[in-house]
C-alpha cells in the first residue's frame, strides 16, 4: 500500500512538473535587438566608420589596441514569448549562455536573474557580453572597430554572430535545466 501511494506521489509531481517543463519549452526566444555597445569605452551607438570617431577617441582606442585590451561591451536583448494557447505562467530561474562568432565560442556566461513568461506578454531578457577584442580578433584600430560594428549590427559583416543559451526552469521538484540549447542567430553575414 505505502509503495502505491509513492508512486501515485511520483505521478502527479512527474505530471505538474512536465507541465512545467512544457510552458517553457514552448517559450519562444527571439533575437530582438543590441544596445549599450562599447569598444574600449567609446560608444559606438552613432559610430557608422572610423572616420567618425572624435580625435580623443581614437587616441583611446590606440591606447587600447597597443596595451591589447580592447574591451567590447554590448548588450544582446532576447524576447521570450509564451503563447497566449499556454495556460501556464514559465518561470526561468537561470540561464546559461555563449556568444559565438563564425560558430567559435567566444565568451560564457549565465544569468542568474528569475524572469516569468505570462502567456501572450512579451518579455526582455538582456545579456550583457563583455570580452577583449584583441584577443579574438586581428587588427588595427581601424580593423577592430569596424569589427565591433559588425559584432554589434550597426553594419553588414562578414561574420556569423549568434547567441546559444540553455534556460532552467523552476519546478515543483526544483530547477531542470533545458534539455536542448536553442541557438539565436543576431548577425548573418552579408551576401
Amino acid at each position: 500500500m505505502r509503495f502505491l501511494a509513492v508512486l501515485l506521489v511520483g505521478s502527479v509531481v512527474g505530471c505538474a512538473t512536465a507541465k512545467e517543463i512544457l510552458a517553457l519549452r514552448q517559450v519562444e526566444f527571439r533575437f530582438d535587438r543590441f544596445s549599450g555597445a562599447r569598444v574600449a569605452g567609446i560608444a559606438i551607438d552613432r559610430i557608422h566608420s572610423y572616420q567618425d570617431v572624435s580625435p580623443v577617441d581614437l587616441a583611446r582606442l590606440a591606447v587600447a589596441v597597443a596595451s591589447k585590451d580592447v574591451p567590447l561591451d554590448l548588450t544582446v536583448h532576447i524576447e521570450g514569448l509564451n503563447p497566449e494557447t499556454n495556460a501556464t505562467t514559465a518561470r526561468l530561474v537561470a540561464m546559461d549562455w555563449t556568444y559565438l562568432v563564425d560558430d567559435r565560442d567566444i565568451v560564457s556566461g549565465r544569468l542568474t536573474d528569475p524572469y516569468t513568461f505570462e502567456p501572450g506578454k512579451p518579455r526582455d531578457v538582456p545579456v550583457l557580453v563583455t570580452f577583449n577584442l584583441a584577443r579574438a580578433f586581428d587588427g588595427d584600430g581601424a580593423a577592430l572597430l569596424n569589427t565591433a560594428l559588425a559584432l554589434a549590427g550597426q553594419r553588414t559583416s562578414d561574420h556569423k554572430v549568434s547567441l546559444r543559451i540553455s534556460p532552467t526552469v523552476d519546478t515543483s521538484v526544483g530547477p531542470i535545466r533545458y534539455p536542448t540549447p536553442i541557438t539565436i542567430d543576431l548577425v548573418t553575414p552579408a551576401r
